[in-house]
């Protein structure tokens, strides 16, 4: 006997339940980082208001709302989504703390790979930045694992963002002492508040000072992974390798939820480096060396080999294993992965 089960009907949006999210997020809009933009923002909600009511797709009304948001500056952290997790609730539920804590512990916190490479090299591949509570350890562990290695490769290539917070603990391992990264100005409430962010001055495990630094970006490489590639460099601390960032430096302290299963999240911070006294928003984070970011990996992979200087000087195994890496790039990072695979 087959079993039926009844389908539920999709979710509609009643008229009067887009004006509460409209008038919700033209509410929200007023702590826009930049004030004339809001007004602009605002205005945009108020002109397509009756256009609004008409949708009653949710999704497609999610759509809409973030098309519209992001015409007027084209500020890509502006997205208003219906029934997902956008980024870092403000007042989280602990149904939707456990399921972050689910979704970071399977996804690694963020971190894709971490190793060394034939020659002595470290690399790091990071997804996302993770906001939860056990990426510090996670972080650390990472960390760890590279802290002998002769020179490190930080991939952020496919790097969509994250927790401010765990970028500035990744990089105080760069620096001996504390030091000022780029700070954010915010706008709450009609005032000005500037937020400093320094390196932690301990973190787990031993810093990485003193041995080169390659980041490798792309057009896909978002918010706080940008915040990396931007700061390091401006402190003489990496090398920037690979393709133009993305140029989202507006920052947010977490969605708003809206109602009827609405959130958006809206900027409302501007970072500002001690060096540079601006940022990357709109322009990217320019390479020191521009490739086509397939070709990243490789090219600062030859630099680092030749730019590193050995941590370990006396064994014959280790000079060996890095005098063929120099002479052959290539294929020492194809033994690598055919014996990662093997493995």
């Amino acid at each position: 006997m087959a079993n039926c089960f009844a389908q539920l009907p999709a979710p509609t949006i009643a008229p009067n339940q887009a004006d509460s999210i409209t008038g919700a997020l033209f509410h929200g809009l007023g702590d826009y980082v930049f004030p004339e933009t809001a007004n602009k923002l605002q205005a945009c909600v108020r002109e397509h208001d009756a256009e609004y009511r008409a949708i009653s797709d949710p999704k497609a009304l999610a759509n809409r709302l973030t098309e519209d948001l992001r015409a007027v500056g084209h500020d890509h952290h502006r997205e208003v989504t219906f029934g997902e997790q956008l980024g870092i609730q403000k007042d989280p539920s602990p149904e939707e703390k456990q399921r972050a804590h689910a979704f970071d512990f399977a996804h690694g916190y963020g971190i894709r790979s971490a190793r060394r490479l034939p020659g002595n090299i470290g690399y790091v591949d990071l997804a996302y930045f993770s906001p939860d509570a056990d990426a510090g350890a996670a972080l650390a562990a990472t960390m760890q694992r590279v802290s002998g290695t002769d020179g490190l490769i930080l991939d952020l290539r496919r790097n969509g963002g994250g927790s401010g917070e765990m970028a500035t603990a990744l990089l105080s391992y760069f620096f001996e002492e504390p030091v000022q990264l780029s700070s954010i100005v915010e706008h709450k409430n009609g005032q000005l508040e500037e937020r400093q962010k320094w390196t932690m001055p301990y973190v787990p495990g031993p810093r990485y000072t003193g041995k080169p630094v390659y980041i490798l970006t792309s057009s896909h490489s978002h918010s706080a992974a940008e915040f990396c590639a931007y700061d390091l460099p401006a402190m003489r601390k990496a090398t920037i390798i690979g393709g133009q960032t993305s140029g989202d430096a507006n920052s947010s302290k977490g969605v708003v939820k809206l109602g009827y299963g609405f959130t958006v999240l809206i900027p409302n911070g501007q970072t500002k480096s001690p060096v540079t006294h601006t940022n990357w928003e709109g322009t990217g984070v320019q390479p020191d060396v521009a490739v086509n970011a397939d070709d990243a990996l490789l090219m600062a992979y030859r630099r680092a080999l030749n730019e590193s200087k050995p941590v370990v000087t006396d064994s014959e195994d280790l000079k060996g294993e890095r005098l063929k890496a120099v002479q052959d790039p290539q294929a020492a990072r194809n033994e690598e992965m055919s014996g990662s695979q093997k493995k």
